[in-house]
């Protein structure tokens, strides 16, 4: 008992004598005890969640038609000489024309706040290159987000982008095989 006393009192000792050392969770560059961490400064990171579809189709029609005709009977004295004249022309034109387009797009880019507005209003922008063997995908979006649209998960749907551009540009063999060729091309010129 008497060496349980003793071992206590040198524990008891040596908590009031010695520093106590310990880390806090908060540092100088926490923003918050409760907050989050959603971007809302320049320089934060924000995952842009693109789901765009869009479906265009435009169809026209037209219908033109012109007809004339004249008619003369004989010449009758000096004129005689003439025969039945009659002259007739028809002219017809139509055509049809149909156009359809779908384009759907589903990605995740991850972008930085260039800049906050006065308004709270975040300006992004991200960029993505990807090198494949010899072909160059770049990817870059840009636009303003507000802060309440950004999900738990610090990400925002590419619907909730205001002035929302995005890019997708790609070099190397596969975009030249996607081109049309010298000779397609001189036909479209002339037609």
């Amino acid at each position: 008992m008497r060496q349980s006393i003793c071992s206590t009192a040198i524990a008891l000792l040596a908590m009031v004598c010695l520093p106590a050392a310990a880390d806090s969770l908060w540092s100088p560059n926490s923003r918050s005890l409760f907050a989050d961490r959603k971007a809302r400064a320049v320089g934060d990171i924000v995952t842009i969640v693109v789901v765009q579809a869009t479906a265009t189709s435009h169809k026209a029609a037209h219908s033109t038609s012109k007809k004339l005709g004249a008619e003369a009977g004989p010449g009758l004295g000096l004129l005689s000489f003439f025969p039945d004249l009659s002259l007739e022309a028809e002219r017809g034109n139509s055509g049809t024309g149909t156009s359809t387009e779908t384009t759907a797009l589903t990605d995740r880019i991850t972008a930085r706040v260039t800049a906050v507005m006065p308004n709270g209003t975040l300006r992004i922008e991200g960029t993505r290159s990807v090198k494949l063997k010899k072909d160059h995908l770049e990817c870059v979006v840009r636009g303003l987000i507000r802060q309440e649209d950004i999900h738990f998960d610090n990400t925002v749907l590419s619907s909730d982008v205001a002035d929302l551009e995005l890019l997708w540009t790609g070099k190397g063999p596969i975009d030249a095989k996607q081109r049309p060729g010298l000779i397609s091309r001189l036909l479209d010129l002339l037609w």
